[in-house]
């Protein structure tokens, strides 16, 4: 797997020597692209996307809402397991960040991000 590399602001990067990322990283990169995604930002297809709005801060429903998260992580190409999967609702704060540990074709890595 490719995939386009994004630097610390979540911009593409276009440099020659890293441009692209291969393997588990590029699953990855993949997953939190995938997880930061809204329903109805992405003008090709506006309705892949995670319904953050529509369906999870709506709903207040957390076990559906962590079914979808898990959902959209394990359709993300090359992605084989979920190993662990952690999120922690800041409802104070308005946040949620989710950790998790992916079994992908490469290998396993981690994320921990705040979505």
């Amino acid at each position: 797997m490719r995939y386009r590399a994004l630097d610390e602001n979540g911009d593409f990067t276009l440099s020659n020597g890293n441009a692209y990322l291969e393997g588990t990283a590029a699953v990855r990169q993949a997953v939190l692209t995938r997880l930061r995604l809204l329903i109805n930002e992405w003008w090709e297809d506006t309705e892949d996307g995670v319904p953050y709005w529509q369906k999870i801060i709506a709903a207040r429903d957390v076990k559906a809402a962590e079914r979808i998260l898990r959902d959209r992580m394990q359709e993300t190409p090359h992605v084989l397991s979920i190993l662990s999967f952690d999120p922690i609702w800041d409802n104070e704060n308005r946040t949620l960040t989710i950790r998790a540990a992916i079994q992908s074709a490469y290998g396993v890595f981690s994320i921990d991000v705040e979505v």
